[in-house]
């Protein structure tokens, strides 16, 4: 479901003061959330957020579900579970948001883009597809403006989008600017008044629908010229796909410094390799350090994995082949 109007019901899972959950264990802080409140900041923000990463193409309604309770020994995926018994037949989706915080080396939440059903799109209650977070983003220290950031990110892994810039040996992981699928409070580092995720890449909005395949050039061994266009943009080729062998390719896509991507510190060309399929699909940028957020610009040079990659004025790219192999000058 990541075309048209998708319907998510929100709920509110109440953790047991005496949680013995790592995730909640020793947090005695537990906030009288309503569901309908809930749904209706969602409704103004995360919906506007979704519509502009989708050039109008996904618009996510939010709507009041109802309230679970979960047991002492529950684990935070009883909350969901709890939910989506709970669940109406309209809804494509549930968003549950607990009442208790997460200690700090816990996850912030997850999402699940659900299984496959005979005629989509299917109830949640069917599909399982599903968002999670804690209550921290709803704590009365943000006054009435929360940080939208981690819940569009959990949606986008229910969108069924994997992370990026993700290496799960670092004491924070997720590691990339770039990506809503990454750091999705980079922004808010920058601009502590932000409070939605980074845009998000080309490949996922590929992976969604929400490019046209006419906005993507697949560049022949041979070599080629393309010019980039802004992969948020409309028209234009919007990315550049180097193959290197089934399911392992480099995206090349031009990023500007506007919008929900005004964080990073100039415009420029950002690089990745993805490798496997959609369900098992890693993006690792490859210019840089993390953050990553320095990208490649005009007279700048990458060479990685047997391509060159050149940025020109305008945007360009020209591909030519480097020692025997394919090569990306741009």
């Amino acid at each position: 479901m990541t075309k048209g109007i998708d319907p998510w019901e929100v709920f509110v899972c109440h953790v047991p003061a005496n949680a013995q959950s790592p995730v909640y264990s020793g947090l005695p802080l537990r906030l009288p959330l309503k569901p309908d409140e809930i749904a209706t900041v969602l409704d103004a923000k995360v919906t506007r957020y979704f519509e502009t990463l989708s050039n109008g193409m996904y618009q996510p309604q939010f709507s009041a579900g109802g309230e679970v309770t979960i047991g002492v020994k529950d684990e935070p995926q009883a909350c969901v579970d709890e939910a989506l018994a709970q669940s109406s037949d309209r809804a494509h989706g549930v968003i549950v948001i607990a009442d208790a915080e997460h200690n700090s080396t816990q996850p912030g939440g997850f999402g699940n883009p659900g299984g496959a059903c005979a005629v989509p799109p299917c109830r949640a209650s069917a599909t399982r597809r599903s968002a999670y977070v804690g209550a921290a983003d709803f704590s009365p220290d943000w006054g009435d403006q929360p940080p939208m950031d981690l819940i569009e990110h959990e949606i986008g892994h229910a969108l069924g989008w994997p992370h990026s810039g993700y290496d799960e040996s670092a004491a924070e992981p997720h590691r990339s600017a770039l990506d809503v699928m990454g750091d999705s409070a980079a922004p808010r580092a920058v601009h502590p008044a932000r409070r939605d995720a980074p845009d998000t890449l080309a490949i996922n909005r590929l992976a969604a629908g929400w490019m046209p395949t006419s906005a993507v050039a697949v560049i022949p061994r041979s070599g080629s010229t393309v010019t980039l266009a802004p992969s948020n943009g409309s028209s234009g080729t919007r990315l550049a796909v180097i193959e290197l062998h089934d399911h392992r390719f480099i995206t090349v896509e031009l990023l500007t410094a506007t919008g929900f991507d005004d964080h990073l510190p100039g415009s420029g060309v950002a690089v990745h390799l993805i490798e496997g399929n959609d369900a098992t699909r890693i993006q690792t940028p490859l210019v840089g350090e993390p953050p990553y957020d320095h990208l490649l610009t005009a007279g700048q040079t990458l060479t990685s994995h047997g391509w060159t990659i050149t940025v020109g004025g305008g945007w360009g790219a020209t591909l030519q082949p480097v020692a025997g192999r394919p090569t990306v000058t741009g």
